[in-house]
């Protein structure tokens, strides 16, 4: 693995709202994706000609809390975003303290981004020692089909976790990457979920059976069934209602025992829906929302949608007063990598964001 080029600054893998947090508060490191844009599981899509869908994160909340030390802190996230000089217009949704970019969720990240371009289509393959304080990273280069080597002292890696352990099970064996290895197999288990986003073009549902009210100052625009197997829906037509005229759409997020029981045969390479898929949310629609067959079906899988156990716990306050975060943070300092990503501050974007900017400025991170 002789590399190409060597870094003097800190090499971040992934593009997702953890990698945007960090170049936002230090626009100097270089970022890879394995993706052709940026955004991760805080993206959105084009449906057609005139709207636009969110079918990762939906929303963000602005407050969120942090316990160290024995004293709690909490943090705005616009007011983090203000800070750093992010532009972002931003509209209430579901409450007031829950918001969403106007241009959409992945405008969140290409925001925070900023001046920083991401490196895209790099895959990271393997990270080996080159000595004592240098990694040597390789990257497969999807638009070249070439295998690129790059070299830094320090890593941040924000994939999921399975990922990180393949490409660490890939690399020559070290003492270092073991440690990770044994310390990280404890927070492996992730969730997946399974989506489908509906379009009509001149269909609109009984928005007032579903205790939902477009005309509303803060408008309620998604419904959560916990448990059941049309767990999340949200109306993307009234989240962007200039979007749409005399149509609405919907995206729901399906429950994890429907989500793991259906998600190999989901799509087809296009993402439309199988077949048998196709003529079952047909159905269902019909059945829940007494709607008609709609104009446009896309479904989409998300494989680590979010990790089922955080190190810092789902909800509620991140806690960095136990022993599992000070073995993290000898982990970084032993090894020059740092591993940041939804299972250590859990899937919300508030506690990701809010908890990279509390490392960063407590020298954490």
């Amino acid at each position: 693995m002789e590399p190409n080029f060597c870094y003097q600054v800190p090499v971040v893998i992934g593009a997702g709202i953890s990698g945007a947090t960090i170049a936002m508060l230090d626009p100097s490191v270089v970022v890879y994706d394995k993706g052709r844009s940026s955004g991760g599981r805080v993206s959105s899509k084009s449906g057609n000609d005139t709207s636009s869908y969110d079918f990762g994160a939906t929303m963000f909340r602005d407050f969120m809390e942090v316990s160290w030390l024995g004293q709690e802190t909490k943090y705005s996230i616009l007011e983090i975003l203000k800070s750093q000089s992010v532009s972002l217009p931003i509209k209430p949704i579901y409450s007031e303290a829950h918001f969403y970019p106007a241009l959409g969720m992945a405008n969140l990240v290409s925001a925070m981004f900023g001046s920083v371009k991401p490196i895209q289509s790099h895959t990271l393959k393997k990270i080996e020692s080159l000595d004592e304080k240098t990694w040597n990273l390789e990257f497969h280069n999807s638009a070249t089909k070439q295998k690129d080597t790059i070299c830094t002292h320090s890593v941040i890696l924000t994939l999921p976790i399975p990922q990180i352990l393949e490409i660490f099970h890939r690399s020559k064996e070290n003492p270092q990457l073991k440690q990770w290895i044994d310390f990280l197999n404890q927070y492996n288990d992730y969730r997946k979920t399974i989506v489908s986003y509906f379009y009509w073009d001149k269909w609109k549902p009984n928005w007032k059976k579903l205790s939902l009210n477009p005309d509303a100052k803060i408008p309620i625009t998604t419904t959560l069934q916990p448990g059941t197997d049309w767990e999340y829906q949200s109306w993307e037509s009234l989240k962007y209602p200039q979007e749409f005229h005399s149509g609405s759409a919907l995206l729901v997020q399906f429950g994890a025992l429907f989500s793991e029981s259906h998600f190999e045969d989901w799509m087809d390479e296009k993402k439309n829906p199988t077949p048998k898929y196709k003529d079952y949310l047909i159905q269902s629609l019909k059945e829940i929302l007494n709607a008609p067959k709609p104009n446009l079906i896309w479904n989409h899988r998300w494989k680590y949608a979010q990790a089922q156990m955080p190190l810092l716990g789902r909800e509620g306050t991140l806690n960095l007063d136990s022993e599992a975060f000070e073995k993290w943070k000898q982990l970084c300092r032993d090894t020059g990598i740092t591993i940041l990503g939804d299972w250590l501050f859990g899937a919300k974007i508030e506690r990701i964001i809010g908890g990279v900017y509390f490392l960063s400025h407590n020298d954490l991170l």
